[in-house]
């Protein structure tokens, strides 16, 4: 009897390692499919899947993978029929939906992209990817306030995707409600610092203050958002003013003895400026995770040098005369940004309905 078991043992010990080995084979083929599909050679990338899928049929990233190279093929017919079987996978995730939604968007079938978008959204509401393609769709036919709406949900729902706040941001910027155009983008480009888009939101900040900050008879002015109220001193009672309305509040602090001169430096003492104002009256009650990364910057000293790449793109002259006199700063800097990220977690998010 302990003959028999002890067989049956090493039998079941065989079975488990032979099935490990076969996993381990089907991803080693994934992941070269996954290379070869990046560099172009499509067919050779799915003839290695079809292999990887022999390995181990569980894995629901290798068909996964196949719908994706089908997509790229644009045969996305064929992508959706074997993605939507996956729909059933007990390892579903978000990805199915948005490639489902993609393949019906691409085949010009508009309504079931999104409705398949929606569908993975009652699954995975906080998937940040399903309301950047949902909010793409409704964009392409021209509904941008719709579509600014969605992106703002997920910015909402999931604060680290960048995408979000990259179309937010230029919708915004192009609206009475510029503020946020612009917090949008500074986010963006926190979360991802280093793309063609990064320069693309590094200019249009810049452009963006500077119409919301407007120099007439050499004098400045305000222009963030139609939402901010013109206060009368003594006439604030017990009434909290909107987001708005103190940030015009301090930023009229921030001006005052700056030279009416739109330059890279002005702005950076314009919102150091600010900041000091805003610390002192309306931190506490208006929490924001932009200031509070600005605080952490001027902690460190590196707030010029930081504001300085922010907006590298809007007045390259200045940033490229700054970086001649200040490089070893600039390098400092960005070694400590690459350590010293802008925190997000569920108590610091900042949107445009953080304060309602």
């Amino acid at each position: 009897m302990k003959k028999i078991l002890a067989t049956l043992l090493i039998a079941s010990l065989f079975i488990q390692a032979h099935g490990q080995d076969n996993k381990d084979k089907a991803i080693e083929l994934k992941n070269r499919a996954i290379e070869l599909m990046d560099n172009g050679d499509i067919e050779e990338s799915l003839r290695l899947l079809e292999e990887a899928k022999k390995q181990d049929d569980r894995n629901i990233n290798i068909p996964y993978e196949m719908a994706f190279a089908y997509q790229l093929m644009k045969k996305y017919d064929v992508a959706i029929e074997i993605a939507k079987p996956l729909l059933k996978h007990p390892d579903l995730n978000d990805q199915v939906y948005q490639l489902i939604g993609n393949c019906y968007d691409l085949m010009g079938e508009k309504g079931k992209a999104i409705k398949y978008y929606d569908k993975g959204l009652k699954k995975f509401p906080n998937s940040g990817k399903l309301y950047l393609e949902k909010g793409v769709v409704t964009a392409n036919q021209n509904n941008w306030m719709e579509a600014l709406d969605i992106w703002e949900q997920g910015i909402i729902a999931d604060p680290l995707h960048s995408s979000n706040y990259y179309y937010a941001s230029q919708v915004l910027a192009q609206t009475d409600e510029k503020i946020w155009g612009i917090y949008y983008g500074e986010i963006f480009i926190n979360l991802e610092p280093n793309t063609s888009r990064t320069n693309q939101i590094s200019k249009l900040l810049f452009d963006t203050y500077q119409q919301c900050l407007p120099i007439n008879n050499n004098t400045w002015g305000l222009d963030f958002s139609k939402k901010a109220t013109t206060i009368v001193l003594g006439s604030i009672k017990n009434f909290k003013l909107s987001f708005e309305t103190v940030h015009n509040l301090a930023m009229e602090q921030g001006y005052k003895n700056v030279s009416a001169d739109f330059t890279i430096q002005n702005l950076a003492k314009i919102r150091k400026q600010f900041l000091i104002k805003w610390n002192e009256d309306y931190a506490n009650q208006y929490p924001n995770l932009i200031f509070d990364y600005h605080n952490l910057l001027i902690k460190n000293n590196f707030f010029d040098a930081y504001y300085y790449w922010v907006f590298k793109e809007g007045n390259k002259d200045e940033f490229d005369s700054w970086i001649l006199a200040n490089a070893e700063l600039f390098n400092n800097f960005t070694s400590w940004f690459n350590e010293n990220k802008m925190f997000f977690n569920e108590k610091n998010k900042t949107n445009r309905y953080s304060y309602e």
